[in-house]
């Protein structure tokens, strides 16, 4: 069988689980009789409260075989602009918050964080990083996709835990890194094609909480992942951008359709190359004040600005504008 082959089967239990769930229940409500379909809808019900935190054998294998055809299908690389100073505080057993944009269709980039901080146990020694606290280090996702059964399993295995600010908060205050897309299911909303989009300006709560446990923030950047997946967004003009907004802010779930090769849930082939940038300090303070953390704010706001200005060139975004709203 060719590795391309191989390659893209992976790829496809990756990002097409969810897909094929949908299908699933489909299938059982329309093509089988009331007793099958009921039986089925059951097996994966019981599959939806299985703790996620199980970690067979087999299980840990598909991670680490998924972060490995990532890489390379992609590629998929990341890169720091002072891995040294980033490594000195996680050696402290200091929290960094890593703010990573854009969110694109789907964040594919957190992959390449999976395979830094869990599946690269050569490099992590080499790093000399703490192994507990490296491999405590998780990117945080909408709670939407945890209640789905076997992908949230799935997404378990490859580092990510569902986002809450009690979560965030613990893992920050044991020194290790949360890695979450700020913008959220609200950049989702705003993104325009031709642009990078940034919906950042109201987004106050995780820089309040770095600065309440005294975590570094640290922006990252993802050249490449909006040209990922084409998509098709609710909206005008079958119906006000308001109902739209109001769908996806009920449900955490943003009311589109993407697609990538052959119209299927693998993504086209564009690199995917994560900057991370020069970490921001933050002094410890359990009230901050809001001038406080507008001020902090305003300071990750500039140095992702500016972090994307410092690589656009070299990544074949040259051309393109960089929108923060």
């Amino acid at each position: 069988m060719s590795r391309s082959i191989v390659d893209h089967g992976v790829l496809l239990v990756w990002l097409g689980l969810f897909h094929a769930l949908v299908v699933v229940v489909v299938v059982a409500i329309v093509a089988l009789e009331r007793r099958r379909a009921m039986t089925v809808l059951a097996a994966l019900m019981s599959l939806s409260v299985v703790p996620r935190r199980i970690r067979p054998r087999w299980g840990v294998t598909l991670a680490r075989a998924i972060t490995r055809t990532a890489k390379s299908y992609f590629p998929c690389a990341l890169t720091f602009e002072n891995e040294e100073a980033y490594l000195k505080g996680a050696r402290k057993g200091v929290g960094r918050l890593v703010g990573l944009e854009p969110h694109g269709a789907l964040p594919l980039s957190v992959i390449a964080f999976a395979d830094y901080f869990m599946f690269d146990e050569d490099g992590i020694e080499a790093r000399g990083m703490n192994h507990a606290a490296s491999m405590n280090s998780r990117a945080l996702a909408s709670g939407a996709i945890f209640h789905v059964p076997l992908v949230r399993h799935l997404w378990t295995w490859l580092g990510l835990e569902p986002i809450s600010r009690r979560r965030m908060t613990s893992m920050l205050s044991d020194g290790s890194t949360c890695v979450i897309v700020p913008g959220g299911v609200a950049e989702c909303m705003a993104m325009e094609r031709g642009v990078e989009t940034l919906y950042l300006k109201r987004r106050y709560g995780f820089v309040k909480i770095a600065i309440q446990t005294g975590a570094a923030l640290v922006p990252a950047y993802t050249f490449g992942q909006t040209r990922a997946y084409k998509y098709w967004r609710l909206g005008p003009p079958l119906v006000p951008t308001s109902v739209a907004n109001w769908f996806s802010k009920t449900f955490s779930f943003a009311p589109m359709v993407f697609w990538g090769k052959w119209f299927t849930p693998i993504p086209y082939a564009t690199p995917l190359h994560t900057v991370v940038g020069e970490l921001i300090e933050t002094t410890q303070n359990d009230n901050p004040s809001r001038e406080e953390v507008q001020a902090k704010l305003d300071e990750f706001i500039v140095a992702m600005r500016s972090l994307y200005d410092r690589h656009k060139s070299a990544h074949g975004y040259a051309d393109v504008d960089l929108v923060v709203c």
